[in-house]
């Protein structure tokens, strides 16, 4: 990059085209896991890293993730989000992951229902705001997290069936959604109870998002470049931006110079004349 551009561009821009330049050349696959606080996200997220302690993404009964954490297991980054529910900030956090973001996992827990308004909220942003938001759609896969606390099968099928017809309502496209028990996954496999590990459905979760990233691999790398011919068009708006202001700028300084030596001119001969009468003055005594 030339040294006149890094005159005028910020550190922050350096940094995210150093970012967005990197994207391209590697083939790590960002994951972002979004959802209300408390609904899973970080204890499905413990499930699918293997990490059967439950402790790389924290997981408490009150708030811990307040900023977006981010864990690369071999050629996959998954990124925890905050809550959705918890501030206005932390919602502004999980839209700027998902922007960076390849492919999504919108974690929903069944004992919840139907999407609850903050959730509704969320998706018609995402609908608004985004460029082409089916996209959105066709790179998430929403997940019904906490089947084991269902009371049965059909509660399970009613909530994957509204909350298909809530997306669709949104987007006027059908979701790919799929209901798991990460606690049950973690319990099969700490206990090597094979049944448990199928009835959780963390493999079936896996193997999605497997297909999902194969058949996306080149959308993805042509979504990257288009990240970063935007993040290009934006800059160089900005700094046309700049330039008509500094435009303006010497414009108007150099109207007030003229006036500036215009009023100075319009003294000199002002007094001038003033000497000149005084002289005349001086000459008839």
């Amino acid at each position: 990059m030339s040294k006149l551009l890094n005159k005028y561009l910020s550190q922050k821009d350096l940094e995210e085209i150093k970012e967005l330049e990197t994207a391209i050349q590697n083939d790590v696959l960002s994951i972002t896991c979004m959802g209300l606080y408390n609904h899973g996200k970080s204890t499905l997220l413990n499930a699918l890293i293997k990490d059967f302690n439950d402790t790389t993404f924290a997981t408490a009964d009150v708030r811990e993730t307040s900023s977006n954490k981010t864990i690369q297991i071999g050629s996959i980054a998954y990124i925890d989000t905050p809550g959705l529910n918890a501030n206005e900030n932390d919602d502004k956090r999980v839209m700027d992951a998902v922007k960076k973001s390849d492919l999504n996992l919108f974690i929903h827990t069944v004992t919840t229902g139907e999407f609850v308004h903050k959730e509704i909220e969320f998706l018609q942003s995402i609908k608004q705001h985004w460029s082409n938001p089916t996209q959105f759609i066709e790179r998430t896969i929403f997940v019904i997290s906490r089947i084991d606390k269902a009371n049965n099968q059909e509660d399970i099928q009613n909530t994957i069936e509204k909350i298909s017809e809530q997306i669709v309502d949104i987007f006027e496209v059908k979701p790919l959604i799929v209901d798991v028990s990460a606690h049950r996954y973690m319990k099969g496999k700490k206990e090597n109870k094979q049944l448990m590990i199928k009835k959780s459905n963390i493999l079936k979760l896996e193997q999605l998002i497997y297909d999902l990233s194969n058949q996306m691999k080149e959308q993805v790398k042509n979504t990257r470049i288009k990240r970063l011919e935007k993040y290009y068009d934006n800059l160089i708006m900005q700094l046309k931006s700049k330039v008509e202001k500094n435009k303006l700028e010497i414009s108007n300084r150099k109207r007030l110079y003229k006036k500036y030596l215009k009023e100075r001119q319009n003294d000199i001969t002002h007094t001038e004349k003033t000497l000149e009468n005084m002289y005349s003055s001086l000459k008839e005594l």
